[in-house]
């Protein structure tokens, strides 16, 4: 389209001038002053040109020359990705590339840049003799990507330079050399392949380091380190529709390796902007789902990434089986009785090294690197050992442990014509465990020894295998009554609920592995059993009962609320039995009468929420549990708000009360700006003095703090973070580090993107006193 074109017919060329338009098959549009073209296009010029591609990018030049079919030169050219301004189109674009050439090889993909700067704003903060980057139609193409800078004081400045090679169209490598200016050359290799029937990478990385001793002393950092890397690795293959194969393996060298060299972890622990390390996590599975039912086997291993973390202490899992599956019994077909069946078994074996201890009404460390709890009689010196139950929790076997559980249950519910809903329920649950327990091994750290041969204090038997079958039979009750109010409708649903089952025969070996979380609050409040694992399960015959309350407000949102309790009526309440962990006691369920469990939640509409969960002494009605959390969106902010407050559970180790509160928030203060912020507050830290600490702490001590400031918008990502992070205690008294990093994040459409980690030197906190250390 022009305002006159002109056909020369013994040439064959077209001459176009005036509010020249040329739109491509794909979409993409030219405008110029003027274009002279052969007839089929090919080759030809164009003066005062202004390309806009399908992929939302814009090439400007004052003159561009179409060589051939593939090659096409722009003389004192432009490129962005970056629209114009609506309102002031002679502003130039956010970010932009200027050359004296831009030279687009078609058949290569390829876009080639002659004497180049990179201006920000229209003012040039980069320059470039010559640079390459894939037309913006290309997913994927070899060649260098952008450079990835970093510092920190243990390992100096560091600058590397990926490189990709798009292998084959399933197939890449990416391999990137970086050398830090303290620790020398640090090189990674990521390999990928998608197959016909799934996809696996395999990532490697290591260091030769030449300055070890920049980083902290063993058991506290990596100064004996020489020789560091790591292994990652991920995969998944379909075998069919339903059974898959597949891995996730990350091993280290050392647990300092992740942060010191700034890795990406797949277990983590979010605080806003930045991640506290947790744990490696390893597994290799098998899995199979169908329509009703699945089958997973697998393994697991871990390795501790605190300094808390003593890796013999660290079990492997192997293997672990679970498998549930669910059939509907048709009333036709069983003489009536109709309802389901659920099967569900789960065999699990693991072992470590060292057994795992902590000690109750107390928490002791080693003296020598204030690391490792030890379970000693308190105010002895020399420490005088106390590994046995009452005064110490035995957390994890040292030997092995393997267990295994089947449940069959049936349920089927019943709504009679006043609308009360009967679920009658019957189970059997068989269970039997193997314990291998070693007596030998241990770890000495100073005067305190972590030995297995304790373990001879909490179990009578070993290497017998024991077993419980257990039935049981129950029937819940709901009447879901509903009223219409001035304000909206309401419904208010009564729940009962009791459950007999036999008093199981209390184990000469009650070893809890995977029960050790339990939690009583209204998501398990009406559950069979309330644990949280198979090592335990609930005797005797108990009651729960409570009501549910809701109220819809039509246009002004809804409220929920749940308040129940739970009582032991006949037989041995199992969380007043404690085992080789202690679960069960001071959980609000060891006594003939529970605590009491509530749960508010109000949701006036999209943009608010509010939710709270809480737990009452059942005598006194003392707060013992709280949570809280809330989120709200008004115009251009966002917040939250989460806040926990727990009684202390000397009896399973924690001796103090713990209390928590976190914010966070987003401000978008202008269109594409935004700024962010976060802090967590260890609101339980002053009530260690003057037991742990010798100095009043405040009640709002800061544990984590961050904030952050961006842009964002069609073409541009730019992100600045800091981030304040408290560490692992260490010593005697103890010592907390906060750890500092600065992330300068840029993210340019079409062009790629620039991460520059600055972790900055640690401030030590101690017993509220700050001083400096490397």
């Amino acid at each position: 389209e022009a305002d006159k074109v002109t056909y020369f017919k013994d040439t064959g060329r077209v001459l176009a001038e005036g509010s020249v338009k040329l739109t491509e098959p794909d979409g993409s549009v030219t405008h110029a002053d003027k274009m002279e073209l052969t007839g089929d296009f090919k080759e030809g010029f164009v003066d005062t040109l202004r390309a806009d591609t399908k992929d939302r990018t814009h090439i400007g030049a004052t003159r561009s020359d179409k060589v051939d079919p593939d090659t096409t030169v722009f003389h004192k050219g432009t490129y962005t990705a970056c629209p114009s301004c609506a309102q002031h189109p002679e502003r130039p674009p956010l970010w932009r590339l200027r050359a004296k050439k831009i030279i687009h090889k078609n058949n290569e993909q390829m876009l080639y840049f002659e004497d180049a700067t990179f201006d920000l704003y229209g003012f040039p903060i980069a320059y470039f003799p010559v640079f390459s980057t894939a037309d913006p139609s290309v997913k994927r193409q070899s060649g260098f990507l952008l450079p990835t800078p970093s510092f920190s004081s243990t390992t100096g400045y560091g600058f590397g330079v990926p490189y990709f090679w798009a292998i084959s169209p399933d197939m890449d490598l990416t391999v990137t050399p970086k050398y830090y200016v303290r620790q020398g050359l640090w090189g990674d290799l990521d390999f990928r392949d998608r197959l016909d029937n799934g996809y696996f990478y395999l990532d490697v990385n290591g260091i030769h380091q030449t300055a070890p001793s920049a980083f902290p002393a063993n058991p506290w950092g990596a100064e004996d380190q020489t020789n560091r890397g790591a292994v990652t690795s991920q995969g998944t293959i379909w075998l069919n529709q339903n059974w898959k194969f597949g891995w996730d393996v990350m091993r280290l060298s050392d647990k300092w390796y992740v942060y010191d060299y700034g890795l990406p972890n797949q277990v983590l622990v979010p605080t806003l902007p930045g991640n506290v390390f947790s744990e490696t996590s390893s597994t290799v599975y098998l899995t199979g789902q169908g329509d009703r039912g699945y089958f997973d086997l697998r393994g697991y291993a871990f390795q501790g990434l605190s300094n808390f973390d003593y890796q013999p202490q660290l079990a492997n899992v192997a293997p672990m089986l679970d498998y549930n599956k669910t059939i509907d019994l048709p009333p036709d077909k069983t003489h009536g009785i109709g309802g389901q069946i659920e099967i569900d078994a789960n065999l699990t074996s693991s072992s470590a090294a060292l057994a795992s201890y902590q000690q109750t009404n107390a928490f002791e460390l080693d003296n020598l690197y204030g690391l490792h709890p030890v379970c000693n009689i308190p105010n002895t010196n020399p420490p005088v050992p106390d590994y046995t139950p009452g005064a110490c929790i035995l957390r994890g076997i040292g030997g092995s442990y393997t267990t295994g559980t089947v449940q069959v249950s049936w349920e089927r519910k019943y709504i009679d014509p006043l609308g009360e809903v009967f679920t009658p329920f019957a189970f059997l649950r068989a269970h039997g465990d193997y314990l291998d327990y070693s007596t030998s091994g241990s770890a000495t750290f100073g005067t305190d020894t972590i030995a297995n041969a304790y373990q001879s204090n909490y179990f009578s038997e070993n290497n017998q295998f024991q077993g419980t079958v257990t039935p049981g039979v129950g029937l819940e009750w709901r009447y879901p009554l509903l009223t219409r109010t001035p304000i909206g409708s309401l419904v208010i649903e009564p729940i009962g609920q009791i459950i007999a089952r036999p008093n199981a025969p209390v184990s000469s070996t009650l070893v809890n592995l995977d029960a050790q979380s339990l939690v009583f609050d209204d998501s398990n409040l009406f559950e069979w059993n309330k644990y949280s694992g198979y090592d335990r399960f609930e005797t005797g015959v108990r009651a729960n009962y409570g009501a549910q309350f809701t109220l819809d407000m039509d246009q002004h949102g809804y409220v929920n609320a749940l308040f129940g309790q739970s009582a032991q009526v006949a037989g041995v309440n199992s969380f007043n039995t404690p085992d080789a962990a202690n679960v069960g006691l001071e959980s609000g369920l060891n006594t003939p009468l529970s605590n009491y469990v509530a749960r508010v939640t109000y949701v006036p509409n999209s943009n608010y929420g509010f939710i709270a969960k809480a737990q009452f002494d059942e005598a006194t009605w003392a707060l013992a549990r709280l949570d809280i959390g809330a989120h709200a969106h008004y115009g251009p902010l966002d917040m939250g708000v989460q806040y926990a407050d727990y009684e202390q559970q000397p009896l399973i180790g924690y001796i103090y009360r713990r209390e928590g509160l976190q914010l966070n928030s987003k401000y978008d203060f202008a269109e594409h700006y935004f700024v962010s912020g976060n802090v967590n507050f260890d609101l339980s830290r002053h009530y260690y003095y003057p037991d742990y600490l010798p100095t009043s702490q405040p009640v709002f001590s800061v544990a984590t703090w961050g904030l952050g400031v961006g842009y964002t918008d069609d073409c541009t990502k730019v992100s600045l973070n800091y981030s304040n992070t408290i560490s692992d205690a260490y010593g005697d008294p103890p010592i907390y580090l906060r750890n500092q990093v600065v992330l300068l994040t840029i993210d340019l459409r079409t062009l790629g993107q620039i991460r520059s980690p600055i972790t900055l030197t640690p401030s030590a906190v101690q017993d509220g006193i700050h001083t400096n250390t490397n």
